[in-house]
């Protein structure tokens, strides 16, 4: 068994992102409405779970390619986790303007910004000495996110059910 603040476990984690991608054609031919459009709602699920698992695979892979610079680790994941943290505070600021966020879509949103502030908690050395864990906590938000998203578009709804 691997160690857990061993890096690899980062190709894993890209492995799982890019099942979850893959399952968007399950969810294609499964939530298409009747007449073949979607509801805006479930649009923007099924882009945010494509986003989250592609954004998850990248900062699998970005340490690597910091790491082709740098051989500090501190650099390597002081850099990678600043990346990593201006694009998840980006996403939440999106998904906060976004028509179809509910009221506990928002609220979530608080998961992303904690992410981020430990992942910057991280760049500056505070409580984290620029180190494998806090990254390891931002990629796995994403993972997550992709996960959710993606049992949200495949939940059958009790009152869609017909019953026989």
């Amino acid at each position: 068994m691997q160690p857990a603040n061993d890096p690899s476990i980062l190709v894993t984690l890209a492995e799982i992102s890019v099942a979850l991608a893959g399952f968007s054609a399950i969810v294609v031919l499964f939530r298409r409405r009747d007449a073949g459009s979607w509801l805006e709602a479930d649009a923007d699920r099924f882009h945010g779970m494509i986003l989250h698992a592609a954004a998850a695979t990248f900062f699998c892979f970005l340490p690597s390619i910091v790491g082709v610079f740098s051989d500090d680790p501190a650099a390597v994941w002081g850099l990678s986790s600043a990346v990593l943290a201006t694009q998840i505070l980006a996403h939440v600021a999106v998904i906060l303007r976004l028509a179809t966020t509910d009221r506990i879509g928002r609220g979530l949103q608080v998961l992303g910004v904690a992410a981020a502030g430990g992942l910057w908690l991280n760049v500056f050395g505070i409580g984290f000495q620029r180190e494998f864990g806090p990254y390891l906590l931002g990629v796995l938000w994403h993972v997550g996110q992709s996960a959710v998203l993606f049992v949200l578009l495949i939940w059958i709804p009790v009152g869609d059910i017909e019953p026989e």
